[in-house]
């Protein structure tokens, strides 16, 4: 998901910021487990928070330890290990495998391929366990390329050509987010869709200006849509979002994941802003 979905720390408690690095851990434990050495390269906050949001509302049971680590060989650091953690490093995998597929046949990047080679074994086994939930991402990726692709050859249609891509992999994000087929899944397709197209939106902002200079595509830049223009369009993405997130029955890691919503998806955009800003004030100097 881009890597923007995780919390604002300086505003958690010291006890807060344990419990997420516990999560974390138990993220990243659980892909080395489940997958080996080599998949634990794919580990990202972004799934941290679908752990929070499935372990708050199943509240499955979880076992805590303590243990030094390849990248911590110095101190054990906590961990925690759930079933809903063990879901989120299988998705991991899944997005994180196509993501290089997708890197290479946008931008021939050979890390990329090499990557997806590497863990395309693992792949293999998420899709055995969640048929569901990979073919959701197979499809709302293939679709999504058509729409790019469309976009960037043919004439530009503006923002409802960016709105289709954005609501397709809103679409896509849904699907991991509905862990079960039961009472919560409607609600939880619509807290992934609603964040999926935030992101989607945020990090074609974000990356406008690089894409444009370097020539990559960029759906912003293919549809003629300036990053200044889509600013009132995140305000209220991430006000569905967090609406959508609100009507779920949550109270474990509940201000961890309200720090995600309320203000750590900001955090890379801000930071961009804050930047320009001060190119702006030193070119005037």
């Amino acid at each position: 998901m881009f890597g923007y979905v995780m919390p604002r720390t300086e505003e958690l408690s010291s006890e807060e910021r344990d419990r997420y690095q516990a999560l974390y851990c138990g993220l990243c434990r659980a892909l080395g487990r489940r997958f080996g050495q080599r998949c634990r390269v794919s580990l990202t906050y972004d799934m941290v928070f679908l752990a929070m949001i499935l372990g708050s509302l199943y509240e499955p049971q979880e076992a805590a330890g303590c243990k030094r680590c390849a990248p911590h060989p110095l101190k054990a650091h906590r961990y925690v290990r759930s079933e809903c953690i063990d879901y989120a490093a299988d998705m991991t995998v899944a997005l994180v495998y196509h993501k290089c597929l997708d890197d290479w046949n946008d931008d021939r990047n050979a890390a990329a391929r090499a990557y997806a080679q590497l863990i395309g074994a693992p792949y293999r086994v998420v899709r055995e366990r969640h048929p569901r939930a990979c073919a959701a991402i197979e499809e709302g990726l293939a679709d999504i390329g058509r729409i790019e692709r469309a976009a960037a050859t043919g004439p530009a249609e503006g923002e409802p050509v960016l709105d289709e891509a954005a609501n397709r992999f809103g679409t896509l994000l849904g699907e991991v987010f509905a862990y079960r087929d039961d009472f919560w899944a409607e609600g939880l397709r619509t807290v992934g869709a609603k964040l999926g197209k935030l992101v989607y939106i945020m990090d074609a902002a974000l990356d406008a200006d690089d894409d444009r200079a370097s020539g990559s595509y960029n759906p912003l830049v293919a549809c003629g849509v300036r990053p200044e223009d889509v600013r009132e369009d995140l305000q209220f993405l991430a006000a569905d979002a967090a609406a959508a997130f609100e009507r779920l029955p949550l109270e474990r890691d509940l201000r961890l994941m309200r720090s995600v919503l309320y203000a750590g998806i900001w955090q890379k955009y801000c930071a961009k802003e804050a930047k320009k800003k001060e190119g702006r004030e030193s070119g005037r100097g």
